[in-house]
């Protein structure tokens, strides 16, 4: 199991990020408050202003790295688009204005998502939520049926072996073996605008520890918000001390 950083190292401040970083940032819990389901989630008009001030500082070297599907990402941050890796790595957009790649990757039968979406149907208060290479089942209003949806989970992926069921924030998730953040910070750092940054990568749980094993083995640095920050609004106060920091020239 891939460990977090340690909590006391320091952040790296404007000139740093500035002059050399590609910033890599997760969605939900990171960058955005956590809210009662995944549709509810709001992003600040000044955090949207700060993302693009510094997408735009870093030449493009800012990307949202995510386990949701792209959609929900450009409409959450709509009209700003920024590079993504997306579905924990299974594709990738280096550009705001390009079409998202996809490696060559199974999708769960459409009999598991019919399955699934009985399951939720059956229970009220979770959510099935769809996406391109898997699909999740929420029980953050539901508490009371995570252990079941985990056992159900892992009946479906006993049937095929080329998935795994990863545990997120008060939900279960289905996805292609081989597949985490890590492999989406690596192919991002690969190529132009982020090739010969530093990856600075921040994410909030256990989903984000391989994006920051990859952003350290990178040469880069890697934060958990529970551990670095207070929480997202730290995290935004922080990019807004970026953005103003490029705005006064990094000084």
């Amino acid at each position: 199991m891939t460990k977090p950083m340690s909590p006391k190292r320091a952040l790296p401040g404007p000139r740093d990020v500035l002059s050399r970083a590609a910033l890599l940032l997760d969605l939900d819990g990171t960058l955005l408050d956590i809210a009662p389901t995944p549709d509810a989630v709001v992003l600040e008009p000044a955090t949207a202003r700060h993302l693009a001030l510094l997408h735009k500082g870093l030449d493009g070297a800012l990307a949202v790295v995510s386990g949701r599907r792209l959609d929900d990402i450009d409409r959450i941050l709509a009209p700003l688009r920024l590079p993504a890796a997306v579905e924990h790595g299974a594709l990738l957009r280096l550009h705001p204005d390009e079409e998202a790649r996809r490696g060559p990757l199974p999708e769960p039968l459409p009999a598991w998502r019919d399955r699934a979406q009985d399951f939720v149907d059956a229970r009220p208060g979770m959510l099935f939520e769809p996406k391109t290479v898997g699909f999740v089942l929420h029980f953050r209003r539901a508490p009371e049926h995570g252990e079941e949806a985990r056992a159900f989970m892992e009946s479906l992926a006993g049937e095929n072996p080329a998935f795994e069921v990863l545990q997120a924030s008060m939900a279960w998730e289905m996805r292609p073996r081989g597949v985490d953040k890590g492999v989406g910070v690596r192919a991002l750092m690969a190529e132009p605008p982020f090739a010969g940054r530093m990856p600075v990568f921040i994410g909030d749980d256990d989903t984000d520890k391989d994006g920051i094993a990859a952003a350290e083995a990178l040469g880069g640095m890697g934060f958990l918000v529970p551990d670095a920050f207070g929480g997202p609004a730290e995290v935004r106060a922080w990019l807004a001390s970026l953005a103003e920091g490029l705005e006064r020239g990094a000084g």
